[in-house]
């Protein structure tokens, strides 16, 4: 069977600007967060640094939305998540302000983008709004708690392996969200707020990807 299966083809690098992380008042601990994750966000936030993840009330609500849709048939869920990578101090951090997803092709243990939709998916992600980095993505773990397993480990490694490439997951039948990123040969949480207020307004689109479709034999 051959599908139409889009590629990027052309991509501008950005340096990463120095600005300043959304300010404190802005912050909150995820509903969901299990004991030790919030010592970790506690941890985070009395040490005066910038956490290394933000995640905007916006993307927050996407990102449980999708999960609970389709939580009663235990089914999992995934999508790319879009924002930007600054730094202030001397100390990297990431934005998350959207999502991007499409039809998926699931169960209750594995997910992947539906091959057909990958056009629809593309064109939804150039329609963003704003000129963004992939930061991460996101899966659901429906009843099965938040961790990397084998196999999200290997898509964080060969498609994920930046320092400021975040994995989140959610399991919206315990009310569980963790976020991760690799660490040697593994991976550790990642401590993140929930920001609730935009930051500077929406930057000015500006196309920097070139992307065409072309019919290939998976």
């Amino acid at each position: 069977m051959r599908v139409a299966r889009p590629r990027i083809v052309r991509e501008t690098k950005r340096p990463i600007e120095e600005k300043e992380p959304p300010v404190r008042a802005s912050l909150a601990p995820h509903d969901w967060l299990s004991g030790d994750s919030i010592a970790l966000y506690d941890e985070a936030a009395e040490s005066g640094r910038p956490f290394d993840l933000y995640l905007s009330a916006t993307a927050e609500k996407k990102i449980r939305a999708h999960a609970e849709k389709e939580a009663p048939r235990r089914l999992e869920v995934m999508g790319f998540l879009l924002g930007e990578v600054r730094k202030w101090n001397g100390q990297v951090y990431s934005i998350i302000r959207d999502i991007g997803t499409t039809e998926l092709r699931s169960s209750s243990s594995k997910v992947r983008f539906d091959p057909e939709a990958f056009p629809k998916l593309f064109t939804n992600l150039d329609g963003s709004g704003f000129d963004y980095i992939l930061v991460g993505w996101y899966h659901s773990h429906p009843g099965h708690t938040c961790f990397l397993s084998r196999t999200d480990l290997e898509t964080q490694r060969t498609m994920f392996d930046q320092p400021y490439h975040t994995a989140i997951v959610i399991d919206p039948i315990n009310e569980d969200i963790k976020s991760f990123r690799l660490v040697g040969d593994g991976y550790e949480e990642l401590a993140f707020a929930v920001f609730k207020e935009e930051l500077d307004g929406r930057p000015k689109k500006t196309r920097t990807r070139k992307l065409k479709v072309k019919p290939v034999t998976p």
